[in-house]
């Protein structure tokens, strides 16, 4: 860095500070807060920007910097090559600047973190690639989710509909091997009443208490009165009898294994068994007069109550020779036609209640064990992997215990898987089966989690929701490319251009009016000798880029920039009236020359720039398909050209035209002088002669905008002066002048000062107000 730079011959020049008793006032008339002491580097918003590679190529300092620091930029190409032509190995130099190691992470890192920042920045710009993004993840979501959601209701119909079959199927497999299997019990009783093998037992055993033997006799689940039977039911004929009839009937029918057991009870007391093959007397036991629960719910049931067809007691548990097996018992009333004196021999009193035409009951035991093997129930769920739980709808009417002195309400259910205690309303169906047992329920589902849903359920939605985010994210990725492709070459080339090549079209376009401004720095090329090629890209680098927000800011037009001349139009490739692209012309050269006056670069040196308008008919279009550029052509350009060679250093020249177009403006009045040389009016032109020129000085709302008087205000940051009445104008409004936003308006309560071109000199230090903090010695 120079801390003191040579002086270059009128053109850039280091700029020294000095402490004056003046209001010194720019070209645009402009007021700032900065203090009159110090160098100034720019506008108030101006700062020298970074970016990623100012952050490899050194700290703070723009690429420009980190160029311009390098000795060996654009130096002799020959030098540091081998002697096989190659470049120096990479890495030394890498190594010598700090660069290797970390370098590459650290570009990665960097990097990726620009293009992020870059990515966000550009959805801000551009909300419409959030609200398509957005709608892009709801329409996925919203169709993978429709579609997810159909295939899980599929696999859950599918899964109720099996679920209900085997339900429906198995019930109705047991109902009916449950009524097969009580047929024998029917055949049983007509081979009794029709046989008359037993018809004397009732005479033989009588009523009680004939044959009395014992009473309160303790057995399983309570008491029995105890008859003796004795020489009438071990009688071999009897029992012979009793074997043939109870073999045959159990042969015909097929049920070896699953009934195993019959009993015969004349007069309701326990006279004969079958069992294992083998006939037997039994135990004797008065059903009719023993205070057994059970026994005695059983006698009232089926011939004081009229049960409607069989009797069914169970499941319970009994012992069998192979083991403790779930069984159910069966009983059914035998009864006598006797009529006349001989009826009353039949009347039986049961359980105190007498009752007549009683010759007894028969009953026989059914292994519900075995019929559940022989279903193979479990192996059907668990191959479907669903759990069941079969019960009796009705709770049992006999009392509070069973047979064997077990809880009746135990004996509701018939069969259950392992988990069936984790079934219920959400994740199971129930069917519904009579049977000669009653109403048998059978409830079947899919315990775990999901229930009936698929296991892949929520994997396939969070699938949905992810694979719409990615979606979504590839959208946005896809829409920030193409906007910022699109933010690109629509800076390049006016919007209608670009419809025009995209169709193949050749862009030509007239315009009747337009006004072009030149500007150039002054002594470019001789300054540009003396200085690396890095240092002068970077000085333009940075002067253009805030041309170009003055540009933007007015407007205005930029055509190119080539070498060190800045061209902008108004009027074109946006048509407006001659006057309103004067004026915007007018206000950006304005603008232009006061931040140059305040530019100076990082080494001290001030630019000094000269500026030309004019303003006429013109051609513009693009020349060429490779590099496609928007160029204007005619004689305007090349006047505007030349307003722009002849004009003088900080100065603005512009064309008749040009001046009468600024006449006629509205809005804003313009102070414009005609250029004098050695009492001439007017410049030489090369090919036009001597041609009358104006310089424009300064602008503003009107005319008592031009000095400080009482009331008047001054606006921050810009620093214009506004008159009471124009500043009650334009109160909502940015400044008129340079159309930037303006923070705060400070009223001026000094004396009233006129503003001249460079300084006025103030004898009573008139102030602004002091709350606001602005001094006259702010005033630049």
């Amino acid at each position: 860095m120079k801390s003191s730079p040579p002086q270059k011959q009128g053109t850039i020049a280091s700029q020294n500070s000095q402490n004056t008793a003046t209001i010194s006032v720019a070209s645009t008339n402009s007021i700032s807060r900065g203090g009159s002491s110090g160098q100034h580097t720019g506008t108030s918003s101006y700062a020298t920007s970074t970016n990623i590679w100012a952050k490899l190529l050194g700290g703070n300092e723009s690429v420009w910097d980190g160029l311009s620091g390098r000795e060996d930029v654009y130096d002799d190409p020959d030098e540091g090559l081998d002697e096989n032509n190659d470049l120096i190995s990479t890495k030394s130099r890498y190594e010598d600047e700090g660069i290797c190691g970390t370098a590459p992470l650290k570009l990665c890192c960097l990097s990726t973190w620009y293009e992020t920042r870059h990515f966000f920045r550009t959805l801000w710009k551009h909300p419409v690639i959030i609200l398509v993004s957005l709608a892009v993840f709801g329409l996925v979501c919203g169709l993978g989710m429709w579609a997810v959601e159909s295939e899980r209701e599929s696999y859950v119909k599918d899964r109720m509909d099996t679920a209900k079959f085997v339900a429906r199927e198995t019930a109705d497999y047991f109902a009916n091997e449950f009524r097969r299997s009580m047929v024998p019990l029917y055949a049983l009783r007509e081979a009794i009443q029709y046989s008359g093998y037993f018809d004397a037992l009732p005479d033989l055993i009588g009523n009680y208490p004939a044959n009395l033997q014992a009473e309160n006799v303790a057995i399983l689940g309570g008491d029995m009165t105890q008859r003796n039977i004795t020489g009438i039911c071990d009688q071999p004929e009897v029992l012979d009898n009793w074997k043939s009839m109870v073999t045959k009937i159990s042969d015909e029918h097929d049920l070896n294994g699953l009934i195993f057991r019959y009993r015969l009870w004349p007069k309701n007391v326990a006279c004969l068994e079958f069992k294992g093959g083998n006939a037997m007397m039994d135990s004797g036991m008065d059903a009719s007069e023993s205070p057994h629960p059970f026994w005695s719910q059983v006698v009232i049931d089926i011939q004081v109550d009229n049960w409607e067809g069989l009797h069914v007691f169970g499941p319970f548990q009994a012992e069998l020779p192979f083991g403790v097996a779930d069984v159910f018992c069966t009983h059914i009333p035998l009864w006598t036609s006797t009529t006349g004196e001989n009826a009353f021999k039949d009347v039986v009193n049961v359980q105190g209640t007498p009752v007549q035409n009683v010759w007894g009951f028969t009953m026989l035991y059914l292994n519900w064990s075995e019929m559940k093997k022989r279903s193979n129930m479990y192996e059907r769920f668990e191959d479907v992997n669903m759990e069941f739980e079969l019960f009796r709808e009705e709770e049992p009417r006999l009392g509070d215990v069973g047979p064997k002195g077990l809880p009746t309400k135990e004996m509701t259910k018939l069969a259950w898987s392992e988990q069936a205690d984790k079934l219920n309303e959400s994740n199971s169906v129930e069917i519904k089966t009579e049977s000669l047992h009653g109403i048998w329920i059978n409830r079947v589902g899919v315990v775990g989690d999901s229930g009936w849903n698929p296991e892949w359920w929520p994997a396939a939605v969070a699938s949905v929701v992810v694979g719409a985010f990615i979606l979504m994210v590839l959208t946005a990725m896809t829409m920030v490319k193409s906007y910022l492709h699109k933010d690109l070459v629509k800076r390049m080339l006016p919007k209608q251009a670009i419809r025009k090549l995209q169709r193949g079209q050749t862009v030509v376009e007239k315009y009747n009016i337009v006004t072009v401004f030149f500007a150039d720095i002054v002594g470019y090329t001789g300054a540009a000798g003396s200085m690396r090629p890095a240092q002068v890209m970077k000085m333009l680098n940075e002067l253009y880029t805030e041309l170009d927000k003055l540009a933007e800011k007015h407007q205005v037009y930029k055509v190119e920039t080539v070498g060190n001349q800045y061209m902008v139009v108004a009027g074109a490739p946006h048509r407006v009236t001659g006057r309103v692209g004067a004026q915007r012309v007018a206000l950006f050269a304005l603008d232009a020359i006061n931040f140059v006056s305040k530019y100076q670069t990082k080494e001290g040196d001030k630019i000094l720039i000269r500026a030309g308008m004019a303003s006429g008919p013109t051609v513009a279009g693009v020349v060429g398909q490779a590099m496609p550029r928007y160029c204007f052509f005619g004689e305007t350009v090349d006047y505007a050209s030349k307003m722009e060679s002849t004009s003088k250093k900080m100065k603005i020249q512009v064309s008749e035209m040009t001046y009468r177009l600024l006449l006629d403006c509205v809005n804003l009045k313009f102070v414009m002088t005609k250029r004098m040389e050695g009492g001439i009016a007017g410049v030489e032109i090369k090919g036009k002669g001597q041609q009358i020129t104006f310089w424009i000085e300064k602008a503003s709302p009107c005319e008592r905008c031009f000095e400080l008087a009482t009331g008047s205000f001054a606006l921050v940051p810009c620093g214009h002066i506004m008159c009471a009445a124009c500043n009650e104008k334009y109160k909502m409004f940015p400044c008129p002048t340079c159309r930037c936003k303006v923070d705060d308006r400070v009223e001026w309560k000094g004396k009233p000062t006129k503003i001249v071109d460079e300084s006025v000199e103030v004898e009573h230090a008139p102030h602004f107000d002091e709350e606001a903090g602005l001094t006259s010695e702010q005033v630049l």
